[in-house]
């Protein structure tokens, strides 16, 4: 900011910027869709454009329509990997506005995880909110910048991310005993995603670190 003084002077200085929690917020929130895309791209495959299918107009048409059921899938697979997150994240941000404390147990409930994996879910859920508090108790004008407030080297933040992936790991373990026999193909896309997760998230940290 620049004020006057006097008729030909001038005084220069700076005012340190706060995010908000709700800004905060949005850059977590934003982080998770940004993981959630990059797990779609690895798992999902996306039809391929051949030079031959253009020549030929009922193969053209089928890849824009194949095309388009990628879309949809890679839609609604972003939208469900990030809405337990977000619904932990909010918790998290109930607590750091009003002092709300979490029940697990409830949350479990509110998002029907079956039986055979509640413990796990509380036990993902929990390290989760846990990291976003910390994010939200930190400053940053961006989520890296908040991640390096709050973790400050790679390897403080790769002890997270670790515990992170293996709660998480467990999660859907348990998840997919109540998956056999039932829904193969989901079962097949939570094998995926646990592979893919892991070394995402180490990439992530390389780029938050680098330099």
């Amino acid at each position: 900011m620049i004020r006057s003084v006097g008729k030909d002077s001038l005084i220069i200085y700076h005012e340190k910027l706060v995010a908000s929690a709700k800004d905060k917020k949005d850059y977590i929130l934003d982080s998770e869709y940004k993981l959630a895309n990059k797990i779609a791209a690895e798992i999902l495959r996306k039809p391929e454009l051949n030079i031959w299918m253009i020549l030929i107009p009922i193969v053209f048409v089928y890849y824009f329509y194949d095309l388009n059921r990628y879309s949809s899938a890679k839609k609604d697979f972003v939208r469900n990997f990030v809405l337990t997150r977000k619904y932990i994240l909010e918790e998290a941000c109930a607590q750091h506005e009003e002092g709300n404390k979490p029940d697990f147990q409830e949350m479990a409930k509110n998002e029907n995880v079956p039986d055979c994996a509640i413990e796990e879910y509380k036990h993902w859920a929990s390290i989760l909110f846990e990291h976003y508090s910390r994010l939200l108790n930190t400053d940053g004008e961006s989520y890296i910048a908040l991640i390096r407030g709050r973790y400050e080297e790679r390897g403080r933040f790769l002890l997270i991310v670790d515990q992170i992936n293996k709660a998480e790991s467990r999660f859907y373990k348990a998840l997919r005993k109540d998956l056999k026999g039932s829904v193969e193909d989901v079962a097949t896309v939570i094998k995926k995603m646990e592979s893919s997760l892991a070394p995402l998230r180490r990439r992530e940290a390389d780029v938050i670190f680098a330099g």
